[in-house]
């Protein structure tokens, strides 16, 4: 308790200096939990694979013959990249897909989106989607090596400015938000799932940074207080931060990530950032950034979003589909300051 008063003393210090800092374009920071989102349906067919809740859109597979169906999104027609023949059927604003595919063998991909794709797989005139279990293996291998990450260097995902008195303004300033977030909520699985909105909602994927090869700091707790902007790694590190507060313990983990018709081995070099956590003895797979459709574009300016729910507690098979770890860490972000003094 003595801890977070003194955090909390220093955050008051905190939010002067950093506001202070803000550029007067940034957004400020939402509290408002009636985020703009829908909630997972239910779905009655239990041997569909659901793969955008939010739009009600499944996979079903007979043989070689695939029915795509769900809500009707702008700007979307469903294809595959193989040959096929198909049909397609709207009716009070829900659509039926299929597609029956023609001597096809290994994988290939279905359109689901304007620009997402899901991979699917073919052997011997039956087809499905393809279910990646050599990558949900290596995801769990992640969650079961992870590592403590070194403090010097936990510090320097609070701040390029690893003085002991900015740390503790930071923490601060963090401690206050993330009590915010969670105020009235008593369950771990419900605060991390406000923490993991709140974050998708009021930090902006940062383009600049992105194609400036993303500079250190702005993967920084500091940049994102200042800025309301980061790219993936930010938006883990807000996350696990956010979280640590309330006790939870979040691991940031390291790989990569595959969008559109790339597969795994063309984004080797493309690095990706989330998180897990593990509540009442389960894993909680999370990425706050890709649940945010909030933007800082390349002339400065900010584009307000939506957020999403799908990759909030997403199925180890879901996940496999596109996110794949190399390793895990987690950070102790208030032992930094101890460490400090």
């Amino acid at each position: 308790m003595q801890r977070k008063l003194c955090l909390f003393t220093a955050a008051l210090a905190a939010a002067a200096i950093l506001s202070g800092c803000r550029n007067t374009n940034v957004p400020e920071f939402s509290y408002e939990r009636n985020f703009k989102i829908s909630e997972e349906p239910a779905f009655e067919d239990p041997s569909a694979v659901i793969i955008d809740p939010v739009n009600e859109r499944t996979i079903n597979c007979d043989g070689n013959k695939i029915t795509l169906s769900g809500t009707v999104g702008e700007d979307f027609t469903p294809a595959v990249n193989v040959p096929h023949t198909e049909t397609y059927e709207e009716k009070d604003g829900k659509f039926v897909y299929t597609s029956v595919i023609k001597n096809v063998e290994g994988y290939f991909n279905l359109r689901i989106f304007k620009n997402g794709y899901i991979r699917m797989y073919a052997e011997n005139g039956n087809v499905g989607v393809a279910e990646m279990t050599d990558v949900a293996e290596t995801n769990q291998k992640a969650v079961e090596n992870a590592i403590d990450q070194p403090l010097d260097q936990v510090a320097e995902y609070i701040s390029t400015d690893a003085s002991k008195e900015n740390i503790d303004y930071i923490l601060g300033r963090i401690t206050e938000i993330s009590n915010t977030v969670c105020e009235g909520i008593t369950s771990d699985y419900d605060k991390l799932r406000a923490i993991s909105r709140w974050v998708s909602a009021n930090i902006y994927y940062d383009f600049a940074a992105y194609d400036k090869g993303v500079p250190a700091e702005t993967l920084t707790l500091q940049y994102m207080l200042e800025n309301s902007s980061s790219v993936c790694g930010g938006y883990s590190n807000m996350t696990s931060a956010l979280a640590a507060v309330q006790g939870i313990k979040v691991y940031n983990v390291h790989g990569s990530a595959v969008s559109n018709d790339r597969t795994f081995a063309e984004a080797e070099g493309k690095y990706h950032e989330w998180n897990y956590a593990v509540i009442d003895g389960r894993v909680v797979w999370i990425d706050s950034g890709w649940n945010s459709y909030c933007f800082r574009n390349r002339d400065g300016s900010y584009s307000k979003g939506n957020i999403g729910v799908k990759y909030f507690d997403i199925s180890p098979s879901a996940l496999a589909q596109n996110h794949k770890a190399k390793y895990a860490e987690y950070r102790d972000y208030f032992a930094v300051t101890g460490a400090l003094s």
